[in-house]
């Protein structure tokens, strides 16, 4: 019960201080005017992804969950650079990001009377570039609004090391090993809209962020989508 009230009394003191905040809120609109303005985000992110290969004029899909790629997950990045002057401006978006995987096994071959032994380590690195010019169409006191235009650099790189052997008696009779990697390319043109809207004449907004594009083939078109709840805490940008 102590915790219970402890608990309480926290959040009593957290709308309080919203409160008095509140009476001298920061504007999180930015301000569009001839000078320059910048702006750098990092991001932090859990993907799903979707991953088809194919080899030998066969295709192989494989699903990876959230919760899989980030047990998975290797080195990674995202963040955004803008630069703003007038109602024209310049953006850059990189996100990077390696999934990994390992594994084994052995198993006695009595027929042989010798053990077969096989291991993997493979790795997916995903590298997305997405630069585009920007054009401020709405700016007023609840909505800032930027549409896009630019194109969006994709390399899909899939690598897999694998080894077997075959031990009778602790000597090695057969042994193989591979490294194949395949690599996937692509330059899509992209369209879409970013900005922020304000909460109640607050200093709470919602950023919002959505592209599209279209390349060549069939199967080739990519897009982008993120929604998030920010509080501007410094200035105006």
């Amino acid at each position: 019960m102590t915790i219970f009230k402890r608990f309480l009394g926290l959040i009593s003191l957290v709308l309080l201080a919203n409160a008095a905040y509140a009476e001298t809120s920061t504007n999180p609109m930015p301000t569009v005017n001839d000078s320059w303005r910048f702006s750098a985000t990092i991001s932090a992110w859990a993907p799903e992804s979707l991953t088809t290969n194919t080899i030998r004029d066969r295709s192989v899909s494989s699903t990876s969950s959230i919760d899989q790629n980030i047990n998975a997950a290797g080195p990674m990045a995202m963040f955004t650079l803008e630069a703003h002057k007038g109602n024209w401006g310049l953006m850059g978006d990189l996100v990077y990001w390696q999934s990994l995987a390992s594994g084994g096994a052995s198993k006695y071959v009595r027929a042989a009377d010798g053990t077969f032994y096989g291991g993997y380590n493979a790795a997916v690195t995903q590298t997305m570039f997405t630069g585009a010019a920007t054009y401020t169409a709405l700016n007023n006191s609840s909505i800032y609004l930027d549409a896009l235009l630019g194109a969006r650099y994709i390399s899909s790189t899939s690598t897999l090391s694998d080894a077997t052997q075959f031990d009778r008696n602790g000597n090695v009779i057969a042994a193989r090993a591979g490294n194949p990697s395949r690599v996937n390319q692509t330059t899509d043109p992209i369209l879409g809209f970013k900005g922020r809207a304000r909460i109640m004449d607050s200093s709470w907004f919602v950023p919002f962020y959505a592209d599209a594009g279209k390349g060549p083939g069939s199967n080739n078109g990519t897009w982008q989508a993120s929604l998030g709840v920010g509080d501007a805490f410094c200035g105006v940008r």
